[in-house]
């Protein structure tokens, strides 16, 4: 039987390899293509709210946009292509691969390649979004940079350029994206006499919103939530972000089990990503196999992370003194103190209790503990006249002032 143990990365650390830091420093260049685009974007959205009012048709067709789209990254770029989380066959493949060019994020294979890194390198300067760069940077700033990536090459692509949906998707990006996102939302909405407002709405607003919700796994999930499965990054489980991002809010599961098509590892946690694999999984042939972390890997990284967390709060507790810190008297010395002098002492386990301060908040009364006063009542205390708490047996600790001579104490 191995013995259950905490496991040094409870420190609250990274391990020293992913605090190294590039020795080369690198001077940042301005993507300004980039830049002028994402900004170009972001002003026609904020005139379309303030100037002009969509059919409520249009709308429906903006959510339904929103929905592909954010399905094409979430279940599609992430969990199928970035971690390999589950198998699929060519036609669902297909449609995952052409809804991801509705989110404006790039192709598969520049995703892909960006969020394997992330994860090899979390919170360190190889990180293409790295949380410890603050909240701007990892949400929005890093894609105002032209990107260097020395790590980069070391991520395996050999799956994305043996993929034909990726291959493809890859080399007419641009075109696609143009059309999913920006005409052919143009097109339908025209069909009820809103080309205008499916241009803006369902076209440029509907990718804002996915842009947003997308980073703010990026940044929000590496600053704000709860953190039941690792502390080791910064990656973190927030409720409200997995209700916008169709399940990827649960990052701190997601971060220490990368590989799991759960983003939502318990069955009530928000997860439609996760539903929708297990749904083509299921009653389909679209999807061939799912991978499943096994539940006591899941419990050993919870049992590790109450252990830590259990430490901390002990370190935060006073549980008296130290026994070897005590000064030693002997037995007369102490029946002494109490005869001669009037101190409220007893003992128990052979340490010397001083409760004075203690008699009026004993729940058995006063009566009792004066009734020991100067004698040994270990023997009272544990079944003699009440089986005392566990709490009341650490209550002994604080209430210790010295310890007797056991030697001297026998002769007696």
């Amino acid at each position: 039987m191995v013995s259950s143990q905490i496991h040094p990365a409870l420190s609250n650390q990274n391990p020293k390899s992913l605090k190294k830091e590039s020795s080369k420093k690198v001077e940042v260049e301005a993507w300004y293509a980039n830049a002028v685009f994402v900004i170009f974007m972001h002003v026609v959205a904020l005139i379309s709210l303030i100037a002009y009012t969509p059919t409520s048709k249009t709308l429906w067709l903006a959510a339904i946009l929103f929905q592909l789209g954010t399905c094409g990254i979430t279940v599609g770029y992430h969990r199928l292509w970035s971690h390999r989380a589950f198998t699929a066959r060519g036609p669902l493949r297909f449609a995952l691969g052409i809804w991801g060019t509705l989110a404006f994020q790039g192709s598969i294979k520049w995703w892909v390649l960006r969020h394997r890194l992330h994860h090899r390198f979390t919170d360190t300067d190889h990180d293409p979004y790295s949380a410890a760069k603050g909240l701007w940077f990892s949400h929005i700033g890093w894609i105002f940079s032209k990107p260097y990536y020395p790590r980069l090459k070391s991520v395996d692509a050999s799956d994305l350029n043996a993929d034909p949906v990726v291959v493809f998707q890859h080399k007419y990006y641009v075109p696609l994206a143009l059309f999913t996102g920006l005409v052919l939302p143009t097109m339908v909405a025209s069909l009820w006499g809103d080309a205008l407002g499916g241009l803006l709405y369902a076209g440029v607003v509907g990718r804002i919103v996915i842009w947003h919700c997308t980073f703010c796994i990026n940044s929000l999930a590496h600053y704000t939530g709860d953190q039941v499965y690792s502390t080791e990054i910064s990656a973190r489980g927030n409720l409200f972000l997995a209700f916008i991002t169709n399940g990827e809010g649960y990052h701190n599961f997601h971060h220490e089990f990368p590989k799991d098509y759960r983003n939502g590892y318990r069955v009530f946690d928000w997860d439609p990503s996760k539903w929708f694999i297990l749904f083509f999984y299921t009653f389909t042939n679209q999807v061939t196999s799912m991978f499943k972390v096994p539940d006591n890997e899941v419990k050993k990284a919870k049992a590790n992370i109450e252990l830590y967390k259990a430490q901390k709060t002990r370190e935060q507790c006073d549980w008296g003194a130290d026994p070897k810190s005590l000064p030693t008297i002997t037995y007369n010395e102490f029946q002494s103190k109490v005869k001669d002098e009037g101190r409220e002492w007893m003992l128990i386990d052979e340490f010397v209790l001083d409760v004075k301060e203690f008699k009026t908040a004993h729940p058995g009364g006063e009566k009792i503990l004066k009734a020991y006063y100067g004698k040994d009542s270990t023997k009272a205390f544990y079944g003699g006249l009440n089986n005392h708490t566990k709490s009341a047996r650490l209550m002994l600790a604080m209430l210790r002032i010295a310890k007797i001579d056991r030697l001297e104490k026998i002769s007696h």
